[in-house]
């Protein structure tokens, strides 16, 4: 691997920790995948995404999604409220304008995605929060929340083909 600078050396590797709290997908209207929905796929990131901020002690985690399809953008939020239970939300579903005369859609969509900003900032705070006190401490943080509240299982959902008429 090499950085701009030079080369990553084992010496020189920083020791950092990511902590993901955004999952986005775009892409254009026509095209659709056949096995999964997008919207299935994008549930099974945030399910794994939260799995993975609640051992770091991040407390009260929650992880954000935004696929936009052609000028359909959606927003959801995903937290774990009760053992094995992960609620996603659809927050908003917000049409993006792609020429002057609909220059009147902007402010909702800005509004909406500073809101949405603002709360995904507060889950990167305390995980920053989470991540410094265990590197004073020396210690891992504990899981904010039980490991029983977590679900290890997983789905496939496979779309039924659609029937052609005779």
């Amino acid at each position: 691997m090499k950085w701009t600078n030079g080369q990553l050396e084992p010496s020189n590797n920083p020791n950092a920790i990511q902590c993901v709290v955004l999952i986005a997908e775009f892409k254009p209207s026509e095209q659709n995948s056949y096995v999964e929905s997008d919207f299935v796929k994008l549930g099974k990131h945030m399910e794994i995404t939260l799995n993975n901020m609640v051992p770091r002690g991040v407390t009260n985690p929650k992880v954000f999604g935004i696929p936009c399809e052609g000028r359909n953008l959606c927003t959801f939020i995903m937290d774990i409220p009760f053992p094995k239970i992960y609620r996603m939300i659809n927050v908003a579903r917000i049409n993006i304008f792609n020429n002057i005369d609909q220059i009147s859609l902007f402010p909702r969509l800005l509004s909406h995605l500073i809101c949405l900003k603002n709360v995904a900032l507060e889950t990167a705070a305390k995980a920053e929060d989470t991540v410094v006190a265990g590197c004073s401490t020396l210690k891992p943080p504990a899981p904010c929340l039980p490991e029983y509240w977590l679900s290890d299982d997983s789905c496939v959902i496979i779309r039924a083909t659609k029937k052609q008429k005779k």
